[in-house]
This record gives C-alpha cells, sequence and structure tokens, in this order.
C-alpha cells in the first residue's frame, strides 16, 4: 500500500477488489476525483469497513473502487485520521506509528 498524506481519499483497485475483498461495493457512491498530476478520473463506489491489517496492527477504511490506477491501494488522510497513524521520519527510515485510541 502506499500512504499518501496529501490523498483525501482511501483507493483500491479493481484487480485487488476483485481478488481480496469478497463483498460488494456500492455503486450508488460514484465520485470523481482530480489525482497530483491533475488528471481526472472516475471511481467506481465504494465498500464501507475493510479490515486492513500491517504486522499485527488492525485498521479499518471505506476504500473506493478505480479502475487503471498505478498502483494496488493508497491510503490517505481519512485511514491515517480515523486509526491515530502517525509518520516518524528517522535517519533509518520512515515509520508508521500505529496508536490505541
Amino acid at each position: 500500500a502506499i500512504v499518501d498524506t496529501g490523498s483525501m481519499m482511501n483507493i483500491v483497485s479493481r484487480r485487488v477488489w476483485k481478488t481480496s475483498i469478497p463483498r460488494p461495493y456500492d455503486k450508488s457512491e460514484q465520485v470523481g476525483m482530480v489525482a497530483a498530476n491533475n488528471s481526472e478520473g472516475k471511481l467506481s463506489g465504494l465498500i464501507k469497513n475493510v479490515e486492513l491489517t500491517c504486522g499485527a496492527a488492525r485498521t479499518w477504511a471505506n476504500l473506493y473502487v478505480a479502475d487503471n490506477v498505478p498502483f494496488d491501494l493508497l491510503l490517505g488522510r481519512p485511514w491515517q485520521r480515523d486509526n491515530h497513524i502517525s509518520i516518524d521520519e528517522r535517519k533509518d527510515g520512515t515509520y508508521l506509528l500505529f496508536k490505541n485510541p
């Protein structure tokens, strides 16, 4: 997954949705989006409350489904905020901190 502090959405590719999330998405939740490079696209719908794990940490996200995106999963500010995730920059790398609410 890509953690994107500039994104206001959480987005999953259609391919990953088909292979890894065994439930339908809500097509009435289609929305438009503008990418960082100013290209525009349409998100097909929304899957609510998807469990995501990173090691022993369990988090949840509402994910929009997208066609033709150059990533599998993009986790934006909603995921970071709702799950109390912080990013810690250190000399030896970048760390995600999972805080208990």
